[in-house]
């Protein structure tokens, strides 16, 4: 199933994968989402859906068992196995992060501090009240405070989940390698290819997912989220092969045309100011330096 963050475009052909069923975020009939609609830029709204639609997918098919949220930009190079064996005995399943302090971990930890500790572009939810009390607790605080807020200690839906192991049980964080390989963990993880599959640091971690957050086609990185060399395949020259499998992967499935689809929906849009456009520019004179 795809949860799309906006109205039907008729330019779009939603039947072409028949078996994928497409459901607009205001097919689901919740009227938080007019209001949050009016305060959320398109990256934040984006994020605030997501126990939204948790809980009308369980609300609509008693029979669902688990729940598996997946960011777009993830590819899948193993099944879905293990996770199911997780859920077998847990209520959620998260992915940290990081999960080892490298030699040189300060920019992992930064980001992990900034961001949050698990990576939000997954996340298993097996039917439980347990569940059904997260997914609660998460639309609540989504519904006002899914903001790109750093100074103030929020950043969308993912920082809120720094507190659901305080407050929920039967939480599982997977800490195998394989699951959410990102820039965001390089410090920790090297892939390497071995008799057609890849691994991560050893062959007791086949990789599962990766998450290729930033990607961006014909380019000479694995992400161009910041620019930096040290994400450039000269650096990485071990994920040059993933990133043009992936590359080749997207233009095959209309990435090209897809990319030119302007959203229908009105996104909040923050005025332009002396001070926004000197504070923006202030961060990235101090990213530079850093």
């Amino acid at each position: 199933m795809i949860g799309l963050v906006d109205l039907s475009n008729p330019k779009v052909d939603y039947q072409k994968h028949s078996s994928i069923e497409v459901i607009p975020c205001f097919d689901l009939d919740f009227p938080e989402f007019e209001g949050m609609l009016a305060r959320y830029n398109v990256i934040e709204f984006n994020t605030a859906v997501k126990p939204f639609y948790f809980e009308f997918l369980f609300g609509r098919d008693s029979d669902l068992d688990r729940i598996y949220y997946v960011d777009p930009d993830i590819f899948f190079y193993k099944g879905f196995d293990q996770l199911d064996q997780i859920l077998e005995t847990n209520k959620i399943v998260l992915t940290p992060m990081i999960t080892d302090p490298g030699k040189d971990s300060q920019f992992d930890e930064l980001v992990s501090l900034r961001h949050g500790m698990f990576n939000l572009g997954f996340i298993g939810l097996k039917r439980s009240e347990e569940s059904f009390r997260f997914i609660s607790w998460w639309k609540q605080r989504l519904e006002k405070y899914c903001l790109i807020d750093k100074p103030r200690g929020i950043f969308v839906d993912q920082k809120w989940i720094d507190l659901a192991p305080l407050f929920f049980e039967g939480i599982y964080v997977l800490k195998h390698k394989g699951y959410n390989m990102a820039w965001w963990n390089f410090n920790d993880r090297k892939l390497f290819e071995q008799n057609g599959d890849y691994y991560v640091n050893s062959e007791k971690y086949p990789l599962v997912f990766f998450h290729f957050s930033g990607f961006k086609p014909r380019s000479n990185s694995i992400t161009g989220r910041s620019g930096e060399s040290r994400f450039g395949y000269a650096a990485l020259p071990e994920l040059r092969i993933l990133g043009q499998k992936y590359e080749a992967e997207l233009l095959k499935n209309g990435y090209n045309f897809l990319s030119t689809i302007q959203p229908s929906l009105k996104f909040f849009t923050p005025k332009t100011t002396f001070k926004s456009t000197l504070k923006r520019n202030l961060k990235r004179v101090l990213r530079f330096v850093s």
